[in-house]
């Protein structure tokens, strides 16, 4: 037996989550962009981890890479997560669920019960403006307007960069899933918790029961009438960025009578923004751009946020005069989890059951028809950048829940 497969498990985790950090250390943080050499290096990490232990790794026709024990031929789960991350972003996020699932696959293995491990290529939306691009392309659900969306750091196509991975961008949009996922009967991903909560409540893990649903405009703006700050009174002013302040006064007194009625709503201006060029502090703007994002794992209250927004954009625009251009509208609706793998994640980690607010590759799994399952792991600073901070022993912690949940199914 080599040294590599007497590794211990924990050494095994730490070992590969350093490998990533090695390969894909930026100027700030890491960054593993999606269908990319470095996204590539740190599969390839993992196929030789699991090749040394004995399972068999091989890449589906867009470029996810799966591996299982020898013979492993019919129908199973399937265990993991994401590998790219986000512009310097953090280490764990996507990489904790990689690793979670090749140590599963591994105990699997040796206790002779089906499961295959799941790397997946290009979760994060910077990359190519939309997220979950492996897991869609693996269902044949890329558009033909994805394909041709340039990726933000070459210039060059989803489409191209899918084929320099040896990816068939043909079957990522062809509309039909691909063999290993008519194969796959649940998928299981353990992710870092991206908010505080575990670390509020001292839990190393938690059971995820839905990943919440969103509405978002990302190109909205208010459209008023420039003029001098010092001049022009208040009753004649057309303002967007007053305007703009009234709304989201507005909609964060909304969140909070929804909240206090017991709803489930997260609501980001994430963006907003007057032109740099025409700027001034002796200038009332002309326009401002911003954008929304509304999160709940309830259908209902995305629907009433929806309507709230759009009324109050009539209503404060017809008072001060000014013109409310929301732009395209993206939603996504929420995803409960698969409820007897949810029950046996919850007996294998009591405390508490989480809404995931960010999207993951599990619920789009289930979205399509594949049972979904998710494990939060506690981490300090939040995510999608350079100061996550998990603990090895709470990842350990979290593996060995999701093995007792898998291995309780099979």
């Amino acid at each position: 037996m080599n040294a590599l497969a007497q590794e211990s498990e924990a050494a095994l985790a730490s070992r590969l989550l350093d490998g990533f950090a090695r390969i894909s250390a930026d100027v700030e943080g890491f960054t593993r962009p999606a269908y990319s050499a470095v996204e590539t290096a740190c599969l390839e990490l993992v196929e030789e981890a699991g090749r040394a232990r004995g399972l068999v790794a091989h890449r589906d026709a867009v470029g996810n890479a799966w591996l299982a024990p020898p013979g492993l031929d019919g129908a199973a789960p399937a265990c993991g997560s994401h590998i790219d991350s986000v512009p310097r972003g953090g280490n764990f996020d996507g990489a904790a669920g990689v690793v979670a699932g090749l140590v599963c696959a591994l105990r699997a293995a040796r206790e002779g019960w089906p499961l295959r491990a799941l790397v997946l290529r290009g979760e994060e939306s910077p990359w190519f403006g939309q997220p979950h691009l492996g897991a869609r392309a693996a269902f044949g659900a890329i558009t033909a307007a994805e394909l041709a969306t340039s990726r933000r750091d070459t210039g060059r196509t989803l489409a191209e960069h899918m084929a320099d991975v040896d990816a068939d961008p043909a079957l990522a949009s062809g509309g039909r899933p691909l063999p290993e996922v008519l194969a796959t009967t649940a998928l299981h991903e353990l992710h870092i918790e991206q908010g505080p909560e575990l670390v509020e409540r001292g839990l190393a893990a938690c059971a995820v029961g839905s990943v919440r649903g969103h509405i978002r405009w990302s190109r909205a703006a208010c459209v008023g009438e420039a003029g001098h700050s010092g001049t022009v009174p208040r009753h004649l002013r057309r303002d967007p960025a007053m305007a703009v302040a009234e709304l989201l006064v507005e909609l964060d007194q909304l969140w909070a009578r929804s909240m206090q009625e017991g709803a489930d709503l997260v609501v980001t201006t994430g963006m907003l923004s007057i032109a740099a060029e025409s700027a001034s502090p002796t200038r009332i703007p002309d326009r401002v751009a911003f954008s929304l994002d509304v999160r709940s794992s309830q259908h209902e209250t995305l629907l009433a946020m929806e309507a709230a927004v759009e009324r109050a954009c009539q209503g404060i625009g017809a008072r001060r005069g000014v013109r409310f251009a929301l732009g395209p509208l993206v939603r996504t609706a929420p995803v409960s989890l698969d409820r007897a793998a949810v029950a046996r994640l919850e007996a294998a980690l009591p405390g508490i059951v989480l809404n995931s607010g960010a999207g993951h590759d599990a619920a789009e799994f289930m979205r399509r028809g594949v049972p979904g399952a998710m494990v939060f792991v506690r981490n300090r600073h939040g995510s999608h950048n350079p100061q996550e901070a998990m603990e090895l022993d709470d990842l350990m912690h979290g593996i060995d829940a999701m093995h007792t949940a898998l291995r309780a199914a099979a």
